[in-house]
């Protein structure tokens, strides 16, 4: 499998072809190490996905990672199973039509989320239909304002890509959950954007 190397200059590029109005990138921003959040089995996560709002629910807890579930919104009852955070997902049922599984090799540690901190994953999987083989890098390109409904944010942009899409999580000390996620497709554009709910109803 082919490793795909990408200097940080880039990633600061492709992080920046996906500014939108409630998201300010700004160096200047000043924030503490951020140790990864403590989920537990019934946390819950309230979001806007592409303006629909989904709400998602830790269902189990092991060291080998997570098991979620889609508990409210039109993908309700897709589940899930990984490490979370930043890390693709083992296996998927009942998400958008597509149920597979994957084999994830970790390399590295992003956590706590500090500029410049990397870590990839090596990816093979398979939906029952196709299969695919792929390197997802990730670093911590910077630090942004984002704003949600009336409040603006400080959080670290976490940008990750492999072979066709660019991925970025902003994380706020002050929330277990992303403030906000999108999803970059190389050919079809942006396929999604998930906003944390914060009472701010859909936009």
């Amino acid at each position: 499998m082919k490793k795909l190397i990408i200097p940080f200059a880039v990633l600061i590029g492709l992080a920046a072809c996906q500014t939108n109005s409630n998201v300010i990138r700004n160096s200047q921003v000043s924030l503490l190490s951020l140790a990864k959040p403590d989920l537990a089995v019934g946390d819950t996560y309230a979001y806007y996905r592409n303006g629909d709002k989904e709400t998602l629910t830790v269902t189990a807890k092991s060291p080998n990672g997570f098991a979620f579930e889609i508990t409210e919104g039109s993908a309700a009852g897709c589940t899930s199973e990984g490490l979370g955070f930043m890390s693709p997902d083992v296996k998927w049922a009942d998400c958008d039509g597509s149920s597979g599984t994957q084999t994830v090799v970790k390399k590295g540690d992003i956590w706590p989320l500090k500029v410049g901190t990397m870590e990839s994953f090596d990816i093979e999987g398979t939906d029952g239909k196709d299969t695919w083989s792929t390197t997802r890098d990730c670093i911590v390109a910077g630090t942004a304002m984002v704003t949600v409904g009336a409040k603006t944010i400080p959080t670290y942009e976490v940008v990750c890509t492999d072979g066709s899409s660019t991925r970025s999580w902003f994380y706020s000390p002050d929330n277990k959950w992303p403030i906000k996620y999108t999803k970059v497709h190389k050919k079809r554009g942006l396929v999604e954007d998930n906003v944390i709910d914060l009472g701010q109803g859909a936009s």
